[in-house]
């Protein structure tokens, strides 16, 4: 069987993941490969945001103060806080969109989910694992400008990548209930 092809059927996500994240030349590779995603347009609508280290605790303090704003439990507040650190490495995919284009913004954010999704193949071909979030951080205000996110863009992912702590392996999908021929009514 075709390796891409036997990649993709098994990738699965991994909800925690743990050192060691790629390194910076695979961070490169895999951002590349997010950059070949389908665009209509060649808009190139994308904006990605590497987060490490001490920069993954920085994030939490500002989830949990979002937390704290809207009149969450401590253990809310704590929750949002730990989020960022679910993973050694994440990249923030934002969309940029232009909005007199002939491209739809609809368009220009499944682009940028394109581009999160070859990330994820990528991922998963150098051993690696990853999770794609969004969760209610993703729309708030005050999150999106710490992206410099413009005000008509979207925070589309947060992309968790790392060492996978357990074998995460995805159910086979049957085609059926999914999938049928269209006839012309």
């Amino acid at each position: 069987m075709n390796t891409v092809i036997e990649l993709l059927q098994k990738r699965a996500s991994s909800p925690k993941l743990d050192a060691p994240a790629p390194t910076d030349e695979e961070v490169e590779q895999i951002l590349r490969c997010g950059l070949r995603a389908p665009d209509h347009g060649r808009l190139k609508p994308w904006r990605f945001h590497i987060v490490q280290g001490a920069q993954l605790a920085e994030l939490g303090h500002l989830f949990a103060d979002i937390a704290k704003e809207r009149g969450e439990s401590d253990a809310k507040v704590e929750k949002s806080r730990n989020m960022p650190l679910r993973a050694p490495l994440m990249i923030v995919a934002t969309c940029h969109p232009y909005e007199n284009s002939k491209i739809p913004v609809t368009e220009q954010i499944l682009a940028v989910g394109a581009a999160i999704q070859n990330m994820q193949v990528a991922i998963s071909s150098l051993g690696y694992s990853s999770i794609w979030r969004t969760g209610e951080c993703a729309y708030e205000e005050k999150v999106k400008r710490a992206f410099d996110v413009p005000e008509q863009g979207e925070i589309v992912g947060f992309l968790y990548i790392g060492t996978p702590t357990i074998t995460n392996h995805a159910p086979e999908v049957e085609l059926d209930g999914y999938v049928k021929q269209w006839i012309k009514p």
